[in-house]
């Protein structure tokens, strides 16, 4: 009996010891080795038992309940380079660690696989060289570059970002931590934000949506700009660049410094773009040229557990319309439609005069936004106020009007408070309300009405991770009421209207194993009626189109599921990210074209398009998947697939992006001979015709059938050379090489022109720096 007592109390021993030994902490708190900047979302891979965390706003990370031994630790950041470190742990151990900053080339596809994988939900991101390649272009052409986002167009030199079918107000734009709030409800009021601006473009879907608005149901842009300096310093680039179809030549430049022995950092950056009239592969479009001045100033001051930062942007652009899009008759109009190309008179210059029609947008932005630490306590407030500035010229008759048209001004005005708590067993989260204020009148031509709007909204969001899961779970709710009024020659048009929208998001990731992950989304959400779909009723200019409102149209219902899977093998030479989505919209609002209804006005006649409502459902898929074919060269093909579905109809919803299909090579050279990061791609892109269009045998849905589908083929160079301890950046991209004559399905303009012919283009890119830690 006593050697089974003592047996008994051993056990009971070593029972006690384990369970001790297997209570240990593994803390840590990371930063950029180059800027200092604390690193939040950084994900850290414990490889041994696949746990994974995501470090807070302070850069910090807790592994609670570890056993004793060595494990190897893998942490990635979207900003740096990869860090893995070796860990031997006996106790409680704390590691402070600075990850380099990114400088090696790396594929959009990495970047989106990367990012798939360490967060929850969708989210795309296109930062360093591939954010480069994109300087010179719109921020909507520079997005268009992540896959499953294409462009709704207003000839060759407008553009914004359509996502999974959806586009304008039912995507919001989050300019560097800012709502942006302009007239974005126009197809081609293109988004007032000068991309040079973005130190990484970010498309987000799922819970973390929830922090900016109900209404984002076909998702979320982020606007993300370079932290600040945090040492003693300066740094700073050039960027220029010449294309060759229309002559566009552009110039940015950026400076920024960070105090020797203060708290306090500032950057300043301006950007000037001007373009000529576009050229098609057989005829140059008069009244296209473009010019575009931007600048902007950040100023922060920041100290341990408290920061607080001031940023300024202003974006100022005049764009000719063409001008054979205008037509004085209804049979002009008709005919200029069936013509398969413009009349010559309106063809032909080469010219960087803008003459009637055009529009000049301008767009200040000021935001303030302090953050206060209280242990792991984050807390900030954020006040932004913007105001948008669009006038429109349309031809008239007498030389001596030089008065715009159509003149609209929008004063926004909105404030953030939030609150992130710590993580406490296996939870995190945070919780906001927020309110928006805005003032809209209009001088001269009607299309809306003066009017005033507020909303207020909160939101309460929740993250579970533990080991392989990772669940999230948010939601938030919007009270939003407009006034309207219309002052006319005999009386005063009046509307109230008042709307409620209830948001909410589930999330569920799982990493089978530490090449694998997938990841459910399922998300609730309400977007009310904005002011053009409810009162317009007038000419858009820009469009070429008159368009009607209605205002019996209720608020959309969104019911949205998508599921993902991301794998990357271990050599790194396979990787796979694929995204199925369904959505559907009860009270989907939309634009039908009434081709049997062209109205004729004062300034000539143009094509009818009416604001309707019906219940659709939008279902697609988008694959990227990448190979390296050979040590240096990597092939890299996408898939975007939508099938847009008026459910109340039993047709296809009209409008609706067609099937596309990108195929890249690229190949990387040897560093030689002062020579690096040298890249030589070819793409081909191949877009098919839009045949999922409303049946027209019962009535005429259209004004024209959608146009055949295309291929491209692009090609880029780029190579980065050491002059005077410089790294200058040279990069020769050619756009349509063999000069394709083709048509857009999505470009409103298509009516009337070809689509741009072949364009070369030339952009260099000088950095400087001067800090401690530079070489």
């Amino acid at each position: 009996m006593k050697y089974f007592s003592a047996f008994l109390l051993a056990l009971l021993a070593v029972s006690s010891l384990y369970a001790q030994t297997c209570k240990l902490r593994l803390s840590g708190h990371i930063e950029d080795a180059d800027t200092r900047e604390r690193l939040e979302a950084a994900t850290i891979l414990i490889k041994e038992t696949g746990s994974e965390l995501i470090s807070n706003a302070k850069g910090d990370f807790v592994f609670d309940e570890l056993c004793p031994g060595t494990y190897s630790l893998l942490i990635t950041h979207i900003d740096c380079d990869p860090l893995e470190k070796k860990v031997v742990l006996n106790g409680t151990v704390h590691l402070d660690l600075f990850m380099p900053h990114a400088r090696k080339t790396m594929s959009a596809l990495v970047v989106e696989a990367q990012k798939g994988a360490n967060s929850s939900g969708f989210r795309r991101e296109l930062t360093g060289r591939d954010l480069e390649y994109t300087r010179g272009f719109s921020l909507a052409e520079a997005l268009a570059k992540i896959n499953g986002i294409t462009l709704l167009q207003t000839g060759s030199t407008i553009s914004k970002p359509v996502f999974y079918g959806l586009h304008s107000n039912r995507i919001l734009t989050i300019n560097n931590g800012v709502r942006q709030e302009g007239q974005q409800w126009g197809n081609e009021h293109a988004p007032e934000i000068d991309p040079f601006i973005a130190d990484k473009l970010v498309i987000i879907k799922g819970v973390d949506e929830l922090r900016y608005g109900s209404d984002a149901i076909g998702g979320v842009i982020l606007i993300e700009t370079r932290p600040l300096l945090t040492v003693a310093g300066s740094r700073g680039e050039v960027n220029s660049g010449y294309f060759t179809n229309n002559g566009q030549y552009f110039v940015s430049g950026v400076f920024e410094q960070h105090l020797k022995n203060r708290p306090f950092s500032y950057r300043i950056q301006g950007t000037y773009k001007r373009s000529a009239n576009v050229s098609t592969r057989d005829y140059r479009l008069n009244n296209t040229a473009s010019s575009e001045q931007n600048a902007s100033l950040t100023a922060a001051w920041k100290k341990t557990n408290f920061n607080t930062e001031l940023f300024y942007s202003y974006f100022n652009t005049r764009l000719g319309i063409f001008i054979g899009s205008h037509k004085e008759t209804v049979p002009d109009l008709l005919k200029a439609i069936a013509s398969p190309a413009p009349d010559a008179v309106f063809t032909g210059q080469n010219s960087y005069t803008i003459g009637r029609p055009y529009q000049d947008v301008a767009h200040h932005l000021i935001k303030s936004k302090s953050n206060l630490y209280k242990g792991e306590h984050k807390f900030s407030f954020q006040v932004a106020g913007q105001y948008n500035h669009r006038r429109e010229y349309d031809v008239v008759r007498s030389s001596q009007n030089k008065n715009p048209q159509l003149d609209l001004s929008i004063y926004t005005l909105s404030e953030d408070l939030s609150w992130d708590h710590p993580r406490s067993n296996y939870f995190t989260g945070t919780a906001g309300i927020s309110a928006m204020q805005q003032d809209n009148s209009y001088r001269g031509r009607y299309f809306i009405p003066n009017y005033f709007s507020s909303t207020i909204g909160a939101y309460y969001i929740e993250k579970w991770s533990k080991h392989r899961w990772e669940l999230q779970a948010g939601i938030r709710y919007d009270d939003k009421r407009i006034s309207t009024t219309r002052i006319k020659v005999s009386d005063t048009l009046e509307y109230s209207f008042h709307f409620n929208t209830l948001a909410t998001s589930f999330n569920a990731a799982y990493k089978p194993g530490v090449n694998w992950k997938v990841n459910l989304n399922v998300s609730v959400s309400g977007r009310a009626p904005q002011v053009n779909e409810l009162l317009s009723n007038g000419i858009h200019q820009g469009a070429g189109r008159y368009e009607r409102g209605d205002t019996s149209l209720r608020t959309e219902q969104s019911f949205n599921v998508q599921a993902g899977l991301n794998y990357e093998n271990t050599p790194k030479t396979f990787r796979l990210d694929i995204n199925a989505y369904t959505n559907y919209i009860d009270g989907f609002i939309y634009q039908q074209p009434k081709p049997d209804q062209p109205v004729l006005t004062s300034t000539g006649a143009l094509v009818l398009y009416q604001f309707q409502q019906t219940n659709a459902r939008l279902t697609g898929l988008d694959a990227t998947a990448g190979i390296s074919l050979m040590p240096r060269l990597e092939w890299t093909t996408k898939a975007s697939v939508l099938y847009a579905r008026n459910e109340t109809l039993k047709d296809w919803l009209i409008l609706m992006p067609s099937n596309r299909f990108t195929n890249e090579l690229a190949y990387t050279f040897k560093d030689k001979q002062g020579f690096k990061g040298t890249v030589l791609s070819i793409e081909m892109l191949n877009v098919q015709r839009q045949n999922r269009v409303p049946d027209s045998k019962v009535f005429r849905q259209d004004y024209q059938d959608s146009p055949d589908g295309y291929m491209l083929v692009n090609s880029r160079i780029s190579t980065t050379i050491n002059r005077y301890h410089h790294p200058i950046t040279f990069i020769l991209d050619a756009r349509n090489i063999f000069n394709k004559a083709y048509r857009e399905y999505l470009n409103s303009m298509r009516y009337f022109t070809d689509e741009m012919g072949r364009n070369i283009s030339l952009r260099v890119r000088v950095p400087f720096e001067k800090t401690k830690n530079s070489k």
